[in-house]
């Protein structure tokens, strides 16, 4: 049974008509990514996902405008009590459960027209995720690193910019990067 939620083509779907429902408004948003969906878009192997989580403290759009471009593309916006369970929705996420750690600058993944999406550095991504590591993050961890290369040593980095206890669980959750073999410096040599 395939698991729920919109794999890469419909998720890159729904964001190409976010983006020409904000044009038809005359607005435009820039969403900072900070779940599954980053690994979803760059190519993560039958990776699906109900859920479009924005980091709202790094994203710029206009409210209403957002809201409205979001549910003419089918979504539902920023639940905040219940959900539709076969309704896929744009989360907009503060800092509380969800810790990524500080970052300065975000990389972009897409540009539809009236919507950038963009993403913090690898290393804050993998280390939000060691903050619950249930086994769908540890899936997409493995796939980060395998991906993105990012060193240990800036995932350490990113946990410690945390608060408490967020930061004590990412902290013993650097184990899971043992086993899956994340380099272990920033400007390690390689010798033969």
């Amino acid at each position: 049974m395939p698991e729920p939620g919109l794999d890469r083509g419909e998720w890159l779907e729904k964001l190409m008509r976010i983006s020409q429902d904000l044009q038809r408004q005359g607005a435009s948003a820039q969403l900072t990514l900070v779940g599954s969906v980053t690994g979803i878009l760059a190519g993560q192997p039958a990776r699906t996902s109900m859920d479009l989580d924005v980091w709202k403290p790094q994203s710029h759009y206009q409210y209403q405008e957002l809201k409205k471009a979001v549910e003419a593309a089918g979504l539902l916006f920023d639940p905040k009590t219940t959900l539709e369970p076969d309704t896929p929705y744009l989360q907009l996420l503060e800092p509380g459960i969800v810790q990524t750690g500080n970052f300065d600058h975000t990389e972009t993944i897409e540009q539809f027209g009236a919507l950038r999406l963009e993403r913090p550095p690898m290393a804050n991504l993998i280390a939000a995720k060691l903050v619950r590591a249930d086994p769908k993050d540890l899936e997409d961890i493995a796939f980060l690193l395998s991906r993105y290369q990012p060193a240990r040593q800036e995932v350490e980095q990113a946990i410690q910019t945390m608060p408490s206890p967020a930061r004590q669980t990412a902290t013993e959750n650097l184990v899971y990067l043992d086993v899956m073999g994340a380099t272990p410096t920033l400007n390690q040599d390689r010798h033969p």
